[in-house]
């Protein structure tokens, strides 16, 4: 977890107690009177460390709530964009790939008008919930936007990530059973480096796999709730 705010909020309180510390060590010791000034600043220390640090932890919170969707609790597009700077950058000084793959629920405009838009987020926060559970490798899973999710996968190669699409397919097999109407997920995929260098060009790749892949797919029924 990253405490930034926290550590940062601990290390000015600790910097602003030692100069004032050592501004009325100076004056004191000026008046002889050097210990009063050493008891002054630890009593200012102790005020401003549980300030700083409450602050730090605030911006801590509210950093990570920007970094998250609200509706699933993933992490969000802006998120992803940041991430994957730091993931390219390993993958091309390892010589590793990178794979990118984009998840987008099939007929979900059904879904959501048939059986209302309530029904819709559930769909999708059940959705979000079954590709974390899918993802067994590490991989950094993040909502895109609607009804699309994207995976980061470092180091993933073409068998892996026809690993995890099969898993995936097998976590919205058992959405269906639970949830009483069929749910199903196209996706697409794309590599590092061979497919694209930033994460605008592999997104876009593994975004005509997606568009291919939905077209292969058959068009589901109508959703609607299983009769007991």
């Amino acid at each position: 977890m990253d405490n930034r705010g926290l550590m940062t909020g601990l290390a000015a309180a600790a910097l602003v107690s030692a100069a004032v510390g050592a501004a009325g060590l100076a004056q004191r010791y000026m008046a002889s009177a050097g210990n009063y000034a050493l008891w002054e600043a630890a009593g200012f220390a102790l005020v401003l460390f549980p300030v700083f640090g409450i602050l730090g932890t605030q911006y801590d919170r509210v950093r990570r709530r920007a970094d998250r969707d609200s509706l699933t609790g993933l992490w969000n597009r802006s998120f992803a964009h940041r991430c994957i700077v730091g993931l390219l950058k390993q993958a091309e000084a390892r010589r590793k790939r990178l794979a990118v793959m984009l998840i987008d629920l099939n007929d979900f405009k059904l879904i959501n008008d048939g059986l209302g838009h309530a029904e819709g987020d559930r769909a999708i926060s059940m959705a979000a919930a079954a590709l974390e559970d899918a993802a067994a490798r590490g991989e950094i899973v993040c909502r895109w936007g609607g009804d699309e999710f994207l995976l980061l996968c470092p180091y993933a190669d073409r068998q892996e990530a026809e690993s995890l699409k099969r898993a995936i397919d097998e976590r919205m097999e058992g959405l269906s059973l639970h949830c009483g109407y069929r749910m199903s997920a196209s996706c697409g995929y794309a590599f590092y480096p061979e497919d694209g260098r930033t994460l605008a060009e592999l997104s876009a790749a593994a975004d005509r796999r997606l568009y291919d892949s939905k077209r292969e797919d058959k068009p589901l029924p109508e959703p609607r709730r299983l009769e007991a």
